[in-house]
């Protein structure tokens, strides 16, 4: 009993935002965010935000370019989308924030004054 409850535990943790130093590993977070966000719509019915998919999407790039500092903006925000998937829209989790916009692109002036 105790397993099941563990796993269904880890299944709900979002994807760990370490620093990204690999094009293997930082397609397997990637993927690993995407799948989380999936099975959050199957069991609760969210609604992936355009937002969540564009930024999913740039993720795999900066992977693939090995931009990891990109990456790392990336995962940070599909992480805290992720885990505050099930909070009012307006509260901005998932929306196009300054986040966001630095996710997309952290060369954008939204990045340069978060920092």
């Amino acid at each position: 009993m105790a397993l099941i409850a563990f796993m269904s535990l880890r299944l709900s943790m979002p994807a760990t935002a370490e620093t990204q130093k690999d094009t293997n590993a930082c397609l397997r977070t990637s993927n690993a965010l995407y799948k989380r966000g999936e099975e959050l719509y199957k069991k609760r019915r969210w609604q992936f935000p355009d937002e969540f998919r564009r930024v999913a999407s740039d993720l795999d790039q900066y992977c693939r370019d090995k931009e990891f500092k990109k990456a790392d903006i990336a995962i940070d925000w599909l992480n805290t989308c992720l885990r505050n998937y099930d909070k009012p829209d307006n509260q901005g989790y998932c929306t196009r924030s300054k986040k966001f916009f630095c996710a997309i692109d952290p060369a954008s002036e939204a990045c340069r004054s978060s920092n």
